[in-house]
């Protein structure tokens, strides 16, 4: 018993110039979507209200909690608020802030600070 195997479509030929011309097009045209997707996406960003600096250093808080709940879930409550203390004064906690406010939307930085894990708040931040 054999089985039927198909046969391989042969490349086109020079008589094929129609062929090869219908290809191109479809490829410029899955690339010019692709790239009109991607500037959508980055032109609605743009347009979305952008965070606030106080919602943005909760979101740094929120992360810096996050973070390290995710490490040890046994952390005491003060201890925790100290660890976030001690991150609002450093130069990355104001770097990361001030990035949220330029970068991200309203909408990303309130679904991140409601997040229950970092897992979750990376998702909101997508």
């Amino acid at each position: 018993m054999t089985a039927d195997v198909p046969t391989p479509t042969p490349p086109p030929q020079r008589g094929d110039a129609g062929l090869a011309r219908r290809h191109a097009t479809a490829a410029a045209a899955v690339i010019a979507l692709t790239l009109g997707a991607v500037a959508t996406k980055r032109i609605l960003a743009r347009l979305a209200p952008a965070p606030t600096v106080q919602q943005c250093h909760a979101l740094v808080d929120r992360y810096v909690e996050q973070s390290l709940l995710q490490r040890d879930e046994k952390l005491r409550p003060e201890e925790l608020a100290s660890a976030v203390e001690r991150a609002r004064g450093t130069p990355d906690h104001e770097h990361d802030a001030e990035d949220c406010v330029h970068r991200l939307t309203r909408a990303q930085v309130e679904c991140a600070v409601a997040a229950p894990n970092v897992d979750q708040l990376e998702r909101c931040l997508q």
